[in-house]
């Protein structure tokens, strides 16, 4: 499933970012790599962009069409995620108390 395919609120972990080598340098310093889980806060009006939550840190906007190159797996709304979780190749490290991922 594409990362541009989920609906807001959903929650996923990233598979594979199929770009270009720069593109996919310039996502992976933004968080956006294999093993990191993610949530999509919101779309904008006309669904042409989307809003993602990474790892309780960084809050990044995405237009569909970039978003549509990253292959995500969704994680069902039952999955808690508890501070300093990791499970496997999956990545969730937060102490925050204000974390919208928990």
């Amino acid at each position: 499933m594409k990362l541009s395919e989920l609906e807001k609120g959903q929650r996923a972990m990233i598979e594979s970012v199929n770009l270009d080598a720069d593109l996919k340098k310039r996502f992976s310093s933004m968080g956006l790599s294999p093993g990191i889980i993610l949530r999509v806060c919101r779309r904008t009006f006309g669904n042409d962009s989307l809003h993602v939550k990474i790892e309780c840190a960084a809050c990044l906007a995405l237009s569909k069409a970039e978003a549509s190159h990253i292959e995500v797996t969704p994680i069902g709304k039952g999955l808690g995620f508890g501070r300093g979780w990791q499970h496997g190749q999956e990545k969730f490290c937060c102490d925050r108390e204000d974390c919208q991922m928990k």
